[in-house]
């Protein structure tokens, strides 16, 4: 496999933060200083045109699942050091070759020729049937309980042992033997490729995709190291941010070009900023060098505590002093996800 052609950004520690304000060192500050963060009124200082003021946008990282028990490959408690023994698929080469494919299996895809979705348990079927090791393996998990709990030394302790990036090794089933299915969609009506030509897409006489096929390749439905935000979904970020009146930061060093521009554009639309997050943040200093000494959240904070531990915390504070959403803004888990299905799923990385 090929060197790839771009790097990963900051394999070193980033700079410390500076704690703002000063009483968020400790977690009853911190609560405090971002509960009159997301109270607060909203600043005099926006630009006019802003849907909704008193609403907060939330940027999101990897650091916010540390706590579930997902490995982390970035450093001691979600803090951005790179692993050495630790490389990611690039998009290019995941494109490219057929044996890199194979250790993606366990999440939603979506066709890179059609771009059409293909649901994690219709593909998961799929891959049961292709791969009898597997699904006898994946039986067995489920039988031990191994993922009935989120302690990754229990899991292991059951029989699940995964490596940083949370795959697991099956015994018996190597993944140079992995079998996947195509998409169904170019499977059935193999599509017109961008240069003209009518594309293949061939299966086995079980379904597996073959390598002789030009299309149907499907891929996780994330944002993968290497590849393009999809420009719809880049300028719904942006609206996301254009639209709110504060921007709170959690569980990211914003070490990625496309998360800190993010940041940098509502710190550029005087929004006010508050990251919660283990280790250093990239540029954060440009985030908070207008802030008073004087202020106790209002207007930005800066805290390095985990999630898993400040934001329970915080909700129960917000419910004591009387603070809720709004009825007519209030969606449930689904109705939130089926509104904004494409953009969720394309930021997740």
């Amino acid at each position: 496999m090929r060197k790839p052609l771009m790097r990963i950004p900051y394999t070193g520690p980033l700079p410390a933060p500076s704690i703002l304000p000063r009483s968020a060192n400790s977690l009853p500050g911190a609560i405090h200083a971002l509960s009159k963060f997301l109270t607060a009124p909203p600043s005099h200082n926006l630009p006019d045109g802003v849907k909704d003021p008193r609403s907060t946008v939330i940027l999101s990282g990897a650091g916010i699942s540390v706590a579930s028990g997902l490995a982390d490959y970035r450093g001691s408690k979600g803090t951005y050091v790179l692993n050495k023994s630790y490389r990611p698929v690039y998009y290019h080469e995941f494109i490219a070759s057929d044996q890199a494919r194979r250790r993606y299996w366990a999440r939603t895809l979506t066709c890179v020729t059609c771009r059409k979705d293909l649901p994690r348990d219709v593909f998961q079927e799929s891959l049961a049937r292709l791969n009898p090791a597997w699904a006898a393996f994946l039986a067995e998990i489920l039988e031990s309980g191994a993922l009935t709990t989120e302690d990754p030394e229990d899991r292991r302790a059951k029989g699940l042992k995964a490596n940083p990036d949370g795959d697991v090794d099956v015994p018996g089933a190597p993944y140079d033997t992995f079998r996947y299915p195509p998409c169904p969609h170019c499977l059935e009506n193999p599509p017109i490729l961008k240069d003209g030509s009518q594309s293949i897409v061939e299966v086995d006489e079980e379904g597996a995709w073959q390598a002789t096929s030009t299309a149907g390749i499907l891929k996780p439905a994330v944002v993968m190291f290497g590849e393009s935000i999809n420009a719809q979904v880049k300028e719904a970020a942006e609206q996301a941010i254009d639209d709110s009146g504060r921007l709170l930061v959690l569980g990211t060093s914003l070490a990625t070009y496309s998360a800190w521009r993010l940041a940098r554009r509502a710190q550029e639309r005087n929004m006010p900023i508050a990251i919660l997050n283990l280790g250093g943040v990239r540029g954060e200093e440009a985030f908070f060098k207008n802030l008073s000494g004087g202020q106790t959240g209002e207007f930005g904070v800066r805290a390095e505590l985990g999630t898993d531990v400040v934001l329970p915390a915080l909700v129960d504070q917000l419910n004591r002093i009387g603070f809720t959403s709004r009825k007519d803004d209030v969606q449930t888990p689904y109705e939130a996800r089926q509104k904004n299905s494409g953009m969720f799923k394309d930021m997740l990385s």
